[in-house]
């Protein structure tokens, strides 16, 4: 199809976003983060299921969610956005939020079509970076089967790379 991200070229304090969360405490430590950032038109949403809905009745520029959530997982929820026949809905960014960051969740997540993904807990400059780079992001989206995805960066680069930081080893994307 050839389509961009919805987000791609805007200005970060015009971004309106919704927020797919379980946990009351991250969806307040991620609006915080977002009003620092100067954005203020954040949409929330309890699981996939209200997220769908909240999609329905807005148009919204960027898609944070948990994998892990009930009763529709990240994983269902990013999957119906994606489908064939979704469009214009299927062409939004979603940054998938986990606390499990294993070389099989990122290949999912990629694989079914998110744009990004964050490890909690969630720092500022992680949260802005992901968002930043979301903005200006010019990969096409292409039909891959019964959804649409842009090329996977897990693929287009040499994937995922241990690293040891002060004693602590962490995946990273590089």
């Amino acid at each position: 199809m050839g389509e961009v991200s919805t987000a791609f070229g805007k200005e970060l304090k015009s971004l309106k976003i919704l927020m797919v969360e379980d946990n009351g405490s991250m969806r307040l430590l991620l609006r915080t983060m977002l009003h620092t950032f100067g954005i203020t038109d954040i949409l929330q949403a309890r699981d996939g299921t209200d997220g769908l809905v909240e999609l329905q009745l807005h148009d919204v520029d960027l898609i944070i969610t948990d994998w892990e959530m009930q009763p529709m997982n990240g994983r269902d929820f990013i999957t119906r956005i994606r489908a064939v026949g979704n469009e214009p809905i299927c062409f939004t960014p979603i940054i998938v939020l986990t606390g499990h960051a294993s070389r099989g969740l990122l290949s999912e997540a990629f694989e079914i079509g998110a744009t990004h993904l964050l490890v909690k807990p969630v720092t500022p400059a992680s949260l802005l970076h992901r968002i930043q780079w979301v903005l200006s992001d010019d990969r096409k989206f292409e039909r891959a089967g019964g959804i649409y995805r842009q090329p996977m960066l897990i693929h287009e680069r040499e994937g995922l790379r241990r690293k040891r930081i002060a004693g602590q080893t962490t995946w990273a994307l590089e």
